[in-house]
């Protein structure tokens, strides 16, 4: 039943009003109560006034013979009455004659009784006892009566509520929603408006129903393009991620690999399985330490990080990666994973040759430069770590180019460069800054006599022959300055300078000379 009410509009409002009714008429009648109990107490005060009057005479020729056998008999005409419950004779506060039950301990309701012969003279005292009980019964008799009535007429009233309600409210309400479920989601779907509504609520809530319909209609209608045009973006999407050159990937909240595609596999070298998910530290150990560390950043800054990283492989080659992380919320982050190793090497490449002198191969004057920029930095940051600088001038060059043609002289050039790599160490520096001018730079060598040494063999080396393509043998010289590294050095031109002054000083005293720069 209670269900039924659940699924019933009109019985539920049914219910409602009964129990509303229910409620006021129970209200009302326990209000009325003290107003009928009032009335039939004023009607009982007013017949037992009327009995009192009508024994009186009696009483009084009673008391005033002391007749008590009289007064009782008119006390027993008194207590017939269902009104009255007792009722007394008192005579200087003494009950003379009494009727009815025994005290009850309700108020009484009393008047003096007059001398019959004189009415200023009160010889005795009528009192009567009402019935409370009896009061009370018909109180509540006429209270109900009235509530009775009350329901009788609430219920008439929710009997007609109800087939209003049926009538205008319900059955339209129920016509629509059948209607509704008749759309069964289909476009275009409309429902009729109830007859007889046309311009009431149930109207505009068919009209408003209907325009949310035309409204759904379009949103589907949208969702449809959209979910397809979606379906041909993630086709599409798949498609770049299955083939692209770049490594994808996502990483969890605690660093491990999620999701990747194939080249992710060719740059990183793994996972080789779906179902792995190891960290970039496990997939390559010796970046560890850095790989977490570009992690750690990307979600303290969260923004997007990049970082390149060499790898050393087996067969001793080495590859250089480029990993991007970006933030991807709730810890989670996408990356990025590229081969740029050709790109490195033709940057590799690029430096090499922005640096080298295309004649000999020998640093030009970029390389230099910078060579001993770095030179310098380290001397500074650890002054034991010095070295020689040497300033090399080939005497007779400028003969052999008006002899043999600037061809030799490249020629010449070219051996000269050859032969100062061979002279000096790996870790040694052989520059051309222009013309027939090179410079070495001696790395560790902080005694003077050792860079005197070294630059000697140098000069030896540089003065022996040299065949022309002509089949024509000639010989430079090489007038050597060096400066050495001390404590008080400053810039690399302030050392270039002490290394020309001392270069120049070994071609006044007959070149092909080295000679050690002195203040």
């Amino acid at each position: 039943m209670l269900r039924l009410i659940r699924r019933n509009l009109g019985l539920r409002t049914t219910a409602i009003i009964l129990l509303v009714g229910g409620v006021v008429g129970i209200a009302f009648a326990l209000a009325a109560l003290p107003f009928v109990r009032a009335q039939e107490r004023e009607a009982m005060q007013r017949q037992s006034i009327a009995l009192i009057d009508a024994v009186e005479g009696t009483v009084s020729t009673a008391c005033f013979v002391d007749d008590r056998v009289l007064a009782k008999q008119a006390l027993e005409g008194l207590v017939k009455n269902p009104y009255i419950r007792r009722a007394d004779v008192r005579v200087a506060n003494t009950a003379i004659a009494e009727a009815g039950g025994p005290p009850s301990g309700a108020d009484y309701l009393s008047r003096p009784v007059h001398s019959p012969f004189s009415e200023s003279e009160s010889i005795c005292e009528i009192r009567v006892e009402p019935s409370e009980a009896l009061i009370r019964d018909v109180s509540y008799e006429r209270a109900w009566r009235v509530a009775a009535l009350m329901g009788g007429q609430m219920l008439a009233v929710v009997l007609a509520a109800l087939m209003a309600v049926s009538a205008f409210v319900t059955w339209p309400i129920r016509r629509i929603s059948d209607s509704l479920h008749r759309i069964e989601g289909k476009e275009g779907g409309q429902i009729p408006t109830p007859r007889g509504h046309d311009d009431d609520e149930l109207g505009r809530l068919v009209r408003d129903t209907n325009a949310l319909i035309a409204g759904f209609s379009g949103l589907i209608r949208t969702e449809r393009s959209l979910r397809e045009q979606r379906e041909l973006d993630e086709q599409r999407m798949r498609l770049i991620f299955e083939n692209a050159e770049t490594g994808l990937f996502t990483l969890t909240g605690d660093g491990r690999l999620q999701s990747w595609n194939p080249a992710c596999v060719r740059v990183l070298g793994g996972p080789q399985s779906p179902h792995e998910s190891p960290t970039l530290g496990e997939l390559l150990p010796s970046l560890a330490v850095p790989l977490d560390a570009l992690r750690a950043r990307c979600i303290e800054r969260q923004r997007s990080v990049s970082e390149d990283f060499v790898l050393t492989e087996e067969s001793g080659l080495q590859r250089w990666i480029q990993i991007v992380l970006t933030p991807a919320g709730g810890g989670a982050l996408q990356g990025l994973a590229n081969d740029i190793s050709d790109r490195k090497r033709a940057e590799e490449a690029a430096q090499e040759l922005a640096i080298t002198d295309s004649l000999t191969g020998a640093m030009n004057r970029l390389g230099l430069n910078r060579r001993l920029a770095n030179m310098l930095a380290e001397h500074t940051r650890d002054p034991a770590r010095g070295f020689a600088l040497a300033m090399i001038d080939l005497d007779w060059f400028k003969q052999i180019n008006d002899t043999h043609g600037h061809d030799a002289g490249d020629h010449v050039l070219r051996v000269v460069a050859q032969r100062l790599e061979r002279a000096v160490r790996r870790t040694d520096t052989v520059a051309r800054p222009g013309g027939d001018e090179f410079v070495l730079l001696l790395d560790g060598v902080t005694e003077a006599d050792a860079a005197t040494a070294i630059l000697n063999k140098v000069r030896e080396a540089v003065l022996a022959p040299i065949t022309l393509d002509s089949g024509a043998d000639v010989a430079v010289g090489a007038s050597i300055g060096v400066a050495m590294t001390y404590a008080a050095t400053s810039a690399p031109d302030e050392l270039m300078r002490r290394a020309d002054a001392a270069m120049y000083g070994a071609k006044k005293e007959g070149r092909n000379a080295v000679r050690l720069y002195a203040e």
